[in-house]
């Protein structure tokens, strides 16, 4: 089963800000992680572990894995990101513009495509 199954409302991703895209994308992100790592475990443990996959390095590692397998219109959300007010927030930090294209394209395919976003992140976390 899907664990997006039935969590986001109909929404036009083209009509969402790039910024608002990463911020949910982050999000999902960050829920995906938790529930992929959940064991009988303290919190603690959890969030020591979690942060080891939720960071600007690895998700921008991520998104270089990823790219490959994308579709152009995948592609244009991940520019979009790069390219972003926002990724630009610690200057021009490649891995932080890369981590917000990734976050961008979590947020779109939340919104657009749930299965294939499971598809995709499960692929590149083995």
């Amino acid at each position: 089963m899907n664990i997006f199954e039935k969590l986001s409302p109909e929404i036009d991703p083209r009509e969402i800000p790039t910024d608002s895209l990463a911020y949910l994308g982050d999000a999902v992100y960050n829920l995906y992680i938790k529930l992929y790592l959940f064991k009988k475990t303290s919190a603690y443990n959890l969030h020591k572990e979690s942060q080891k996959l939720v960071n600007r390095k690895t998700q921008a590692a991520l998104l270089d894995k990823l790219l490959p397998f994308l579709s152009d219109g995948e592609k244009t959300y991940v520019k979009r990101g790069i390219n972003s007010k926002g990724a630009g927030k610690y200057g021009n930090d490649p891995a932080y513009r890369k981590s917000t294209g990734f976050e961008v394209l979590i947020g779109y395919l939340y919104l657009t495509n749930q299965e294939r976003l499971d598809s995709l992140l499960k692929g590149v976390l083995k």
